[in-house]
């Protein structure tokens, strides 16, 4: 493919073949915040670099603001490349942690965010994170999945080495896939979306038998219990329950 050729965006069925979906990418915070968004894909919080699907990134740089929210952490890397990136990291809420701290027996001298991970990073630290894409009130996060401190001035060269080397062997041209690739990808997907329908529809179907079968037996028991003949609203409140069991059934599976 040409510079000149435009860049082909593949199906998400044939992202399983992308190099870059499925792997820690190190990028610089300003190459996360350039990531493209694509119609169709925010929902996946998939985001491109070309033609690249990424959903997973790793990044190195220096806190420069920590920000508590209810229920979450926002530390604020810079990495020096002229632009900061939001990292966010899910923390116990206040009322979690209080309920925890009376179990304790130390609800009055606890501080919320004491036991909260990573509580020990602050402004001034080199840290990196590993975490993935997504948009919050049309700014690019990053959601935090590990973080760790970079201790040496050694690590952060090695981690800025695999970005040279990740941008040049992966990132500096588009992904490309041969017509034949695509079309095994799309008749599998399509031979897996068939298997998935014919799942569901056997799965409604066994349902549907079993309720039958349990109304049935319930039914022939009462009537051929002389003794116990039941009233006319009776057997009525049963059946309702029967298909009452049955409809959470259903929602459960999501049908």
């Amino acid at each position: 493919m040409t510079s000149a050729e435009p860049l082909v965006y593949y199906p998400a069925y044939c992202f399983h073949l992308s190099p870059t979906i499925n792997k820690w990418c190190p990028l610089r915070a300003v190459d996360i915040q350039g990531l493209e968004c694509r119609p169709g894909f925010e929902a996946d919080n998939v985001f491109f670099s070309l033609n690249h699907p990424i959903r997973w990134v790793r990044v190195v740089g220096v806190v420069v603001a920590i920000d508590e929210y209810y229920g979450r952490r926002i530390y604020t890397v810079d990495d020096s490349t002229g632009e900061c990136i939001e990292c966010s990291l899910d923390v116990p809420k206040p009322a979690d942690n209080a309920r925890s701290n009376v179990k304790k027996g130390d609800a009055t001298t606890a501080n919320p965010t004491e036991d909260a991970p990573h509580s020990d990073i602050d402004v001034g630290m080199v840290i990196d994170v590993k975490g993935s894409t997504k948009l919050f009130r049309d700014q690019k996060q990053v959601n935090i999945q590990k973080l760790q401190r970079v201790r040496s001035t050694n690590q952060e060269v090695q981690f800025w080495n695999k970005i040279r080397d990740f941008r040049r062997d992966v990132l500096s041209q588009p992904w490309v896939l041969e017509k034949r690739e695509v079309r095994q990808c799309k008749k599998q997907y399509m031979t897996d979306a068939d298997a998935e329908e014919k799942k569901r529809k056997r799965k409604e179907e066994n349902g549907y038998t079993h309720d039958s079968n349990s109304l049935g037996r319930h039914t022939s028991t009462k009537s051929g219990d002389a003794r116990s003949k039941p009233t006319k609203r009776e057997p009525l409140a049963r059946t309702g329950a029967r298909y009452a069991h049955a409809k959470g059934q259903y929602d459960a599976l999501g049908l």
